[in-house]
């Protein structure tokens, strides 16, 4: 059964609600709701919630979403940052005993347990939010994103938009590009196009050790298009000013050290990281791979 019946009474629930919160929204500010009946139903649709799930949306706004979420889960976690979004969703799901709201910046605080995340992101945390995401486990997530920034999940290595995300997407989830929404389906419409995204975590990641690789593709990736011999080389040098030493030999011998990082694949990257881990040993491998070492 759809959640809203015509886009007409979406609408109409987006109107006046923005009108009883004395809202403006700002295109340039993010603030994009869905007017677009179909589009929800189809998120829900494929979320394919059952009655035991627990859910977890990530910005309420003006409940478009919450509403189709509260009356199928066993529970609902809202997190909203807008002091005045959390009083209007309190209020609008008052009748629902299974929904918690939680007020905060959604990068920042603890994120609850949950099973499924069901959410149209706010497009400026896009990033950290999946990084973030990424560390937790769930069974499935429904997530819309800028198609631009989504269109990363699914980039070749060798690509312009091959990127950190890219790698670590892949590296532990499997992800679907489900649905193209247009800027026509949000009020007021954005300049750019959205993307629906399904991501389901892996049960099993090719890296053992995945604090160490993610610090490694974080290192390598803030210099994406340099060779991985010039990164790890100026990387040294820095080093040895405070007293570290490596011999250069030890990293001439390695595989793919005149490769541009964003060349390199999921499965080059752990191959890579594995081998020279080993080759360094445990202490300078973590001394190369830290921020604080400048």
């Amino acid at each position: 059964m759809d959640c809203w019946t015509s886009s007409f009474e979406l609408r109409k629930h987006v109107f006046d609600s923005l009108k009883e919160l004395n809202i403006t929204p700002s295109s340039q500010r993010g603030q994009n709701f869905l007017i677009d009946s179909n589009i929800i139903n189809y998120q829900i649709k494929q979320a394919d919630i059952q009655s035991n799930d627990i859910i977890l949306e990530i910005g309420g706004g003006i409940g478009n979403l919450s509403n189709c979420l509260v009356n199928r889960g066993k529970k609902v976690y809202i997190i909203e940052q807008d002091k005045r979004l959390v009083k209007f969703l309190t209020n609008f799901l008052q009748s629902y005993s299974n929904v918690e709201i939680i007020q905060g910046d959604a990068v920042k605080v603890d994120l609850p347990e949950f099973n499924k995340c069901i959410s149209n992101l706010p497009y400026q945390i896009s990033s950290p939010i999946t990084f973030k995401l990424l560390e937790h486990s769930f069974d499935l997530a429904i997530l819309m994103y800028q198609r631009e920034f989504a269109d990363r999940f699914f980039a070749k290595p060798g690509t312009k938009d091959y990127s950190r995300i890219s790698v670590m997407i892949n590296l532990k989830a499997d992800c679907r590009n489900l649905k193209t929404v247009k800027p026509s389906s949000f009020y007021p419409q954005p300049k750019i196009f959205s993307s629906l995204v399904s991501i389901t975590k892996k049960e099993e990641m090719i890296v053992e050790d995945n604090d160490s690789f993610t610090s490694f593709v974080r290192f390598l990736f803030t210099n994406k298009k340099k060779t991985v011999r010039t990164i790890l080389i100026n990387k040294i040098k820095r080093m040895e000013k405070q007293g570290s030493t490596i011999e250069r030999k030890t990293l001439d011998s390695l595989q793919f050290m005149g490769r541009r990082v964003f060349t390199m694949s999921l499965e080059e990257l752990a191959e890579f990281h594995n081998q020279i881990k080993e080759r360094i040993g445990e202490e300078l491998w973590s001394d190369i791979i830290s921020p604080n070492m400048k």
